[in-house]
């Protein structure tokens, strides 16, 4: 098969495939858009120091964390770009099994599948570029002092400019194709593997491992700071044990979703009573993993942000005991003190809220997709039931019913265990003490330097000592029950929406859909 004819028959389809493609193309871009801005942050050097309004991008020490939290933000928009990718899936499967029955082989339909996204990416990923030379261009705004609030005075270096922009479509192809391994595509038709069977309880194993790992640090910093070492064997301890267990603990709230979808199915078939419930319990029973697969990028963006959320909560009050501590020592010397406040904390940790704020808002849109997706997927199901005399208003309130019930206790069990995941990996500092000074100050009449006289200093010293303030941490509940409300509102406007494409795919003319 020539390339020729390969990208024609890629680009072949109706209305469900040119908006997979389309929305593939605003997933790569959106991926380019975010690796472009953490290579910016990168590229900035010492001779670009105290040239920014961001002490973020100022200190030499915190780029490396502002960039690796912006590629934190590429898995929703992966999550996002696997989910585009299984839009229309049925439709496309039938079309490429049509293919197999005009004599093209596994590989040829394989090689046409990964032609049209690999063409949709490169498009996406010419839109970022696109975009990020354009706002280098309108937010380039240096002050009075020539101060830029973004670094937009810098460019990454050329292997990185190469590297995302090959890099990006190849993933997102290899994505794709990753979404077929389940599919076997035959001339008489679709084979796909469904996994069957109930959700083991592995996930919740997983979640108490993930504390427990990090529940180590404390014990371990303790040991560590009995027992120093001069290499950087404790900070690679500490941080792999964060690591381990923030990684497993969130694959233990994703793939738990399977359980609790399953449980609340379970619950549903056994004490409902109305036939919209009941059809939803039969759905959550018969693939309860299609809410991992839905929620996951959700549900890190929870984990992440609750997280965030304890850890600032945290800090502002280890620096304001620290600030107070420090007062009161300059007191007892006798010296003034200015204090730094906690301003700067605050400011790096509202970045952080915004960038979840994002990464919710890229889940949301997956989140969408994927139940227009399973609509379409099933419309001939649901239109079959709505000819035999099934009103629509049963199968709106049963497919509310599938969507909301996992998203609360899944919801609820996110923030939770990204507000303990601070409590837990955070070394203990909120034990008090007391604070003393040894002062020797002459006597009215002595010389200024009688101090320096050991005998005198002996006589004439005093000790002067204060409690130190301990660290009174507060559970942020007014964030956690913004991310929490704000995760279970974008799930219910998106099912609201979805629910709009529920009568176009319940239509008569759908059972003639093949």
């Amino acid at each position: 098969m020539s390339p020729l004819i390969t990208l024609r028959l890629a680009l072949a389809g109706g209305r469900a495939d040119r908006t997979r493609i389309a929305l593939t193309a605003f997933g790569a871009a959106l991926g380019t858009l975010t690796l472009l801005a953490a290579a910016t942050v990168l590229a900035v050097t010492e001779t670009h120091a105290a040239m920014y309004t961001n002490d973020l991008l100022n200190d030499e020490g915190l780029r490396p964390g502002v960039a690796f939290g912006m590629l934190l933000l590429t898995i929703p928009v992966l999550a996002f770009v696997a989910q585009c990718s299984r839009l229309g899936a049925p439709s496309r499967e039938r079309r490429l099994a049509a293919m197999r029955m005009a004599g093209a082989t596994p590989r040829q339909v394989v090689r046409i599948a990964a032609a049209e996204t690999a063409l949709a990416s490169a498009f996406g990923v010419a839109t970022g570029y696109c975009v990020y030379f354009l706002g280098r261009a309108l937010l380039d705004a240096p002050g009075a002092d020539g101060r830029r609030p973004l670094p937009t005075d810098v460019l990454p270096g050329p292997a990185l400019m190469t590297g995302v922009a090959a890099g990006v479509p190849l993933f997102v192809t290899l994505l794709a194709v990753l979404t077929l391994r389940r599919v076997t595509l035959t001339p008489l038709g679709v084979v796909r593997g469904i996994s069957r069977g109930r959700p083991s309880r592995t996930p919740g194993v997983l979640i108490l491992a993930g504390l427990g790992a990090c529940a180590l640090v404390e014990p371990v910093h303790r040991y560590f700071t009995d027992h120093p070492r001069n290499d950087d064997v404790p900070l690679l301890v500490i941080g792999g044990l964060i690591a381990v267990g923030a990684l497993t603990v969130s694959v233990g709230v994703v793939s738990g979703t399977g359980w609790i979808a399953y449980t609340v199915g379970r619950v549903l078939h056994r004490f409902a009573r109305r036939p919209a419930a009941l059809l939803a319990g039969r759905r959550l029973m018969a693939d309860p993993w299609s809410g991992s697969r839905t929620f996951s990028s959700m549900l890190v963006g929870l984990i992440a942000g609750s997280a965030a959320a304890g850890l600032s909560a945290l800090t502002v009050a280890t620096v304001a005991a620290q600030e107070e501590n420090t007062r009161r020592f300059a007191r007892l010397l006798g010296e003034p003190y200015d204090p730094s406040g906690t301003g700067f904390y605050e400011r790096a940790y509202a970045l952080v809220g915004y960038a979840v704020l994002v990464a919710m808002a890229i889940a949301a849109m997956g989140l969408l997709v994927a139940l227009v997706d399973g609509v379409a997927a099933r419309r001939r199901t649901l239109a079959s039931l709505v000819a035999a005399g099934t009103q629509r208003g049963v199968l709106v309130r049963a497919l509310g019913w599938q969507v909301l019930t996992p998203v609360v206790p899944a919801v609820a069990l996110s923030v939770t265990v990204g507000a303990l995941l601070p409590r837990f990996a955070v070394p203990d500092a909120r034990e008090a003490a007391r604070m003393e000074v040894h002062r020797c100050t002459p006597l009215p009449g002595d010389p200024a330097d009688a101090c320096q006289d050991p005998a005198y200093e002996q006589a004439h010293t005093v000790l002067l000592t204060a409690e130190k303030v301990p660290v009174t941490v507060d559970v942020p509940w007014d964030r956690l029950a913004l991310l929490a409300g704000g995760a279970v509102t974008a799930a219910v406007a998106i099912t609201l929406v979805g629910l709009l494409f529920l009568r176009l795919n319940t239509r008569a003319t759908e059972l003639r859909v093949q």
